[in-house]
């Protein structure tokens, strides 16, 4: 385990470098050790947002992105309402170092979608109502 000053620099460090750009902030933290890499991403050091593109490698809509934002990246492990469609409402979390999508009527998980896709699948299942 990572001492919490060192982590805390090492972030301060990956920020510094990769300033606003989340392609670069992905980049960097893909060269980590896996160790310092799931305590970083499972760290406040970084928001949920920050989390988000590290997994999906793409930009969300914008109230997604605001909402990520808000949350810091500890948020990710109980689930983050981060959007609805329809009647479905959209929960991203990880587990077990992988990136999950939930898609949700509010009392029982409609489907369930995993990995780098997951996303993209999620809105693309959502957006076709197919869910009816």
């Amino acid at each position: 385990m990572t001492d919490y000053y060192e982590l805390a620099e090492l972030a301060d460090q990956i920020l510094g470098i990769a300033d606003e750009d989340l392609k670069e902030l992905a980049e960097i933290i893909d060269k980590l050790e896996p160790e310092v890499r799931e305590e970083l991403l499972d760290s406040d050091f970084l928001n949920a947002y920050q989390v988000f593109y590290y997994y999906f490698r793409c930009e969300p809509r914008e109230i997604v992105k605001d909402r990520l934002m808000l949350e810091p990246a500890t948020a990710v492990k109980s689930k983050i309402h981060i959007d609805d469609y329809d009647i479905l409402e959209i929960y991203f979390t990880v587990k077990s170092s992988s990136p999950e999508i939930i898609l949700s009527d509010g009392d029982v998980e409609i489907k369930h979608f995993t990995g780098r896709e997951a996303y993209r699948d999620a809105t693309a299942f959502a957006e076709n109502k197919s869910y009816y």
